[in-house]
């Protein structure tokens, strides 16, 4: 039997949250697929990933400067990684996102970027495949998922 997770943002808070969900992981071999949110608060003073980077779409729409909060949500996975110990550039994915900046960025997208991130280091950490879920799960143009694609993309 195969058994998906699902770990929140406090739960990859930080190295030592990443450190707990794989022994979580560890514990159960049919737990193989991991699915994650963006970084959660550190500490009761610290702010989600997802809020900054809301923050950064609001500062990107009213042309206030951005890249200081969006440093902010750079430096929080840079952290992450480097705690870890992980191999991973982090810095291409980044450069990426930073060059929708000019242009009308989507809200979502930019948002999603939390997960996404938070998704590549967590199954760099495990040595799993990162899958990118919008490789698999597709939607019709009212919006539903389309189950047929979706079914056989899976």
């Amino acid at each position: 039997m195969v058994k998906v997770v699902k770990f929140g943002g406090s739960s990859l808070a930080n190295a030592n949250q990443f450190k707990k969900v794989k022994s979580i992981i560890e514990a159960d071999k049919s737990r193989s697929i991991v699915v994650v949110s963006a970084l959660g608060k550190r500490n009761k003073e610290d702010h989600k990933i997802t809020d900054l980077l809301y923050l950064t779409g609001a500062h990107l729409k009213y042309g206030v400067d951005a890249l200081s909060v969006f440093n902010i949500v750079k430096n929080r996975y840079f952290e992450v990684a480097s705690d870890l110990g992980l191999n991973i550039n982090l810095e291409e994915e980044f450069k990426i996102i930073e060059s929708f900046f000019s242009s009308k960025i989507d809200e979502e997208y930019l948002v999603s970027r939390g997960e996404f991130l938070a998704a590549k280091l967590m199954a760099n950490y495990l040595g799993f495949t990162f899958i990118d879920a919008a490789n698999l799960i597709f939607f019709d143009y009212d919006g539903k998922i389309n189950e047929a694609k979706t079914y056989d993309a899976l």
